[in-house]
């Protein structure tokens, strides 16, 4: 799919480029497409339709599936030259589209009706690439270690901010196999690259520099490795059948099927864990030691605009009705993550439920303390699925160093080292 974008990107551009725009005085049609699920579909068409209501000149045509076919999808469409005008986008796909000139530059005058001035910059910020803006954010999100409180609490109480990894093995997971024997104390998360920029970020780190290099070493990504050993031999971690049969799902996590008392994710995720499991509580990862940060790291959702789509004023109009209207606020709610217009989640934060509030409450408490994150390179979607399969090589028996090698070197056919 990456290939094809990188191949055929600018051609599509080019070939949408100098497109009519519509009649005046005749109706716009925009095309906007996303994924995810079903409590998302329904509360965007219902924001979009408050949308049309208040500019009765626009239609806006809506479409959405699951993230893999999303973007299986608009790889196709967009090297046909066509494909939807306002779009979803993911962390590691942005820096693809726009390299490739196939989002456009929210910078230029034709976006000048999206107003930022309600959102932290911190989370503006994060979307720009060489000094200009390609996505607006539409949900705030961090990483948090998702736990069952009640067996937390028999354990001794959650954590604070600033626990370690020592602590975690030496005092916390004895406790917690001891409140509940039958499952391990977390579910293994040494195949996330996430998890391991948590680590990275910890020590002053990052997968990746501002222009799109490696920032890590492969002698960083061994001592990862040999940290999440290190916990599965002292049985912090679930066993390596349990973890492999994890697909990512709230069907197969070890968290809902009562396999382990917590479970890594991102505070996006946390519907689904609340309606398959129940309360949960957030808490960050363990640190080095408890000054050191704690390798949190805010991933806004994020919505652009096609380079060619015909209709860029338009599009405009309603990323900002997304982002500032309150009646799209309270449609929304938190389907895409937390509002990151400050009055909006203000207003929606009374009515949100006890999932959202608490992951409200979580990232309210330590977004100070979150660390800056690089927006990752072309590419690097590719090495996140290879993480993956190499770690899960290491469960089954081959060696750190050799995976880390392996792993080290894919990295860097995909991005050099900085």
């Amino acid at each position: 799919m990456l290939a094809s974008i990188g191949a055929l990107g600018l051609g599509a551009a080019a070939a949408g480029c100098g497109s009519p725009s519509a009649s005046a005085g005749s109706a716009v049609t925009l095309n906007f497409q996303w994924w995810g699920g079903d409590a998302r579909n329904v509360a965007t068409r219902e924001a979009v339709r408050l949308f049309e209501k208040r500019h009765p000149d626009i239609k806006v045509q809506t479409s959405f599936t699951g993230i893999h076919p999303y973007f299986q999808r608009l790889a196709t469409q967009v090297a046909a030259g066509t494909g939807p005008d306002v779009l979803q986008m993911d962390y590691y796909q942005l820096r693809d589209y726009a390299d490739n000139g196939l989002i456009a530059n929210l910078s230029g005058p034709e976006f000048s009706g999206i107003r930022l001035d309600g959102v932290p910059s911190a989370y503006v910020e994060d979307n720009r690439l060489d000094g200009k803006l390609w996505a607006v954010p539409t949900g705030l999100i961090t990483q948090a270690i998702l736990v069952d409180p009640k067996i937390w609490n028999r354990a001794g109480g959650l954590p604070k901010p600033g626990w370690t990894w020592d602590d975690l093995v030496e005092d916390v997971a004895p406790a917690l196999r001891k409140a509940s024997p039958d499952r391990a104390p977390l579910t293994d998360f040494g195949g996330y690259s996430e998890t391991f920029n948590v680590w990275l970020l910890q020590r002053g780190k990052s997968m990746y520099t501002t222009a799109g290099s490696l920032n890590f070493t492969e002698k960083d990504l061994t001592r990862f490795w040999e940290l999440t050993a290190r916990l599965r031999d002292k049985r912090v971690f679930t066993p390596p059948n349990i973890t492999a049969s994890y697909d990512g799902s709230p069907a197969s996590s070890p968290l809902v099927r009562h396999l382990t008392t917590a479970e890594f994710n991102l505070t996006s995720s946390t519907l689904p864990y609340f309606s398959g499991y129940g309360e949960l509580a957030a808490v960050p990862f363990p640190t080095v030691s408890s000054s050191a940060p704690l390798g949190l790291s805010v991933g806004a959702g994020m919505m652009c605009v096609r380079e060619s789509s015909s209709h860029k004023r338009e599009a405009a109009l309603l990323l900002d009705f997304l982002l500032n209207d309150p009646g799209a606020g309270a449609a929304l709610g938190v389907v895409r993550g937390l509002p990151p217009n400050r009055a909006t989640m203000n207003r929606v934060a009374p009515g949100l439920d006890p999932g959202d509030r608490m992951v409200h409450e979580y990232v309210s408490a330590l977004e100070s303390r979150f660390s800056k994150n690089p927006v990752p390179p072309s590419g690097s979607s590719e090495d996140k699925d290879e993480f993956k399969r190499v770690n899960e090589d290491v469960l089954f028996g081959k060696s750190v160093g050799d995976a880390a090698a392996e792993m080290f070197e894919k990295f860097n056919s995909t991005v050099p080292e900085g």
